[in-house]
């Protein structure tokens, strides 16, 4: 994946008012302004609906956002996004419009109840896969969060979330795709490995080392079966975050080294997989710079 000169100049600008994560990849936990969805767009209309996940403990907002011209015979495309309503605060009007212009996908954005960029218990929940006994766990830094629910997570995602965005439009099932940066990240490769549903999947700076690099230990055990007839890109940036976040105290070089063994081991068992390093970036500007490529480029 790399830039092109439209999709550079788009990202350039978002880059520049990008705050919901600072320098040292820490998030600042701030009101955000209305989004698009509230705003409106010329080309693409939104809808919103809310979920409670099993235990009513969290509760989620979905914005979906469906291109105002007509679907092309086999359906849009259509991508999910983690972390809703950071994403939501990066979906301008300019990038939208680039987007008709051309085979212009669904846009699914899976966020909480909120006008706050994160909700760090819920997603530490959601987004983390549980060890082999399966229970949730407190978190060893944060034990006021707890993790280990992406399986449950998954479930609401597949059979609640997804029937509703297909009722609402038609979507191609060939050109779905899941992205996710950081524990979104994380949630995306677990789920790579445990739903043949979406056809790409983007993991932006995921968590590899997270829980003693639990997630790297079941790509490992991954059989050739579990891969097959779906696209993986693992996103990396290559400068190192001055002040470590609980979930990137490894040095940069370590990380993406730690990346491209997975892609080698998964390479070997005939994944289709790539690891894509965006130079002259830090973890948390990773997340709006691979979710506008993968927003423009449209690589699904």
């Amino acid at each position: 994946m790399k830039f092109s000169a439209q999709a550079g100049s788009i990202l350039l600008g978002c880059l520049l008012g990008f705050s919901s994560i600072t320098a040292n990849a820490r998030p600042n936990i701030q009101p955000l302004p209305a989004n698009i969805a509230q705003t409106g767009s010329a080309v693409y209309q939104f809808k919103t609906l809310e979920f409670d996940s099993k235990d009513r403990q969290r509760h989620y907002r979905v914005w979906l956002g469906i291109p105002k011209h007509a679907a092309p015979a086999q359906g849009y495309a259509a991508l999910y996004m983690l972390d809703g309503n950071s994403a939501m605060s990066h979906l301008q009007e300019n990038v939208l419009k680039q987007l008709s212009k051309s085979d212009a996908p669904v846009l699914v954005a899976v966020g909480y109840q909120s006008n706050l960029p994160y909700d760090v218990n819920a997603r530490a929940q959601d987004y983390t896969p549980a060890d082999a006994s399966g229970k949730l766990q407190p978190d060893a830094n944060h034990p006021e969060r707890m993790t280990g629910g992406s399986a449950e997570f998954r479930q609401l995602l597949l059979d609640k979330i997804v029937p509703w965005v297909n009722q609402q439009t038609q979507i191609n099932p060939q050109r779905t795709a899941l992205w996710g940066h950081s524990y979104g990240g994380l949630f995306v490769l677990d789920t790579y490995l445990n739903s043949n549903y979406f056809q790409s999947y983007f993991a932006a700076s995921p968590s590899i080392h997270w829980q003693n690099d639990r997630i790297q230990q079941m790509l490992n055990q991954a059989t050739p079966a579990q891969l097959q007839h779906k696209h993986l890109s693992i996103i990396e940036g290559d400068v190192q975050t001055p002040v470590a976040a609980d979930d990137q105290d490894k040095q940069i070089d370590e990380l993406i080294d730690q990346n491209r063994e997975i892609v080698r081991q998964l390479h070997r068992k005939g994944a289709d997989v790539k690891l894509v390093v965006y130079p002259d970036l830090r973890h948390g500007e990773v997340f709006p710079a691979s979710l506008l490529d993968v927003i423009t480029e449209q690589r699904y």
